[in-house]
């Protein structure tokens, strides 16, 4: 029909109307653009994002975004299943975001499109730590029986007769706590060093310190008597 039109356009023209010739030509250019339409967008397909913690536990409640867009949350079993739509072989950056009492990761989750037809969606793990953790410091008072330690000024445990005691804290990754070997008192005024204290740092996972500390007694002083002066009598 284009054709047609053209043609007759064109035998129109050699008489001067080349005006009709211009509409038609425009009409012809736009009917052709309508054929050709828009590129059909790639399909979306779906890909998986499991949450576990350090020690393996799934974690619900972990948000999943796409640039500034929550694309999904993780149920109470760790998983989450969202779409991407994208050529095969691309590959999107989610950021995510764990609930309170854990720490998110640092860097973003690349994610690929492995186009439609795979046999099961692909998997993505992440990892949320905790904020908290448990540390345990082992103490060993070598000759330093029934001694006080302390924190923040108040007794949390006692050394046994062999100079031994744990201390067990639960504190934020990279609180730092310091313990006091106390040898206030009178019965402890020949120990040495006096009060001697160690600060402990906890780490990004539960962990067992060691406050280790040898004491030293002031040895009794010995009294020698003076020998009896004069002759001795046999």
């Amino acid at each position: 029909m284009i054709l047609d039109m053209l043609t007759t356009i064109e035998r129109k023209s050699r008489n001067g109307h080349s005006k009709i010739r211009n509409t038609v030509f425009a009409i012809a250019l736009g009917a052709s653009m309508i054929g050709c339409g828009e590129p059909t967008p790639p399909p979306s397909v779906a890909v998986v994002v499991r949450a576990r913690a350090e020690n393996g536990s799934p974690v619900g409640a972990v948000e999943i975004f796409m640039g500034p867009r929550l694309v999904a949350r993780t149920e109470n079993d760790g998983r989450a299943q969202l779409d991407v739509r994208g050529a095969e072989g691309e590959t999107f950056s989610l950021q995510v975001k764990c609930p309170e009492g854990f720490r998110s990761p640092a860097t973003l989750l690349p994610v690929r499109s492995f186009g439609v037809g795979a046999a099961a969606p692909p998997e993505y793990n992440v990892v949320c730590r905790e904020t908290r953790h448990t540390l345990v410091v082992a103490v060993r008072a070598t000759d330093g029986p029934n001694l006080p330690i302390y924190y923040l000024g108040k007794e949390v445990a006692r050394t046994d007769r062999s100079g031994g005691a744990h201390v067990s804290m639960d504190m934020e990754v990279h609180d730092r706590v310091e313990l006091m070997l106390g040898t206030a008192g009178k019965e402890f005024e020949k120990v040495h060093p006096q009060n001697p204290a160690a600060t402990f740092e906890m780490p990004d996972h539960d962990d067992i310190q060691v406050f280790e500390m040898k004491f030293t007694r002031d040895k009794p002083k010995v009294v020698r008597r003076a020998k009896p002066s004069g002759p001795v009598v046999f």
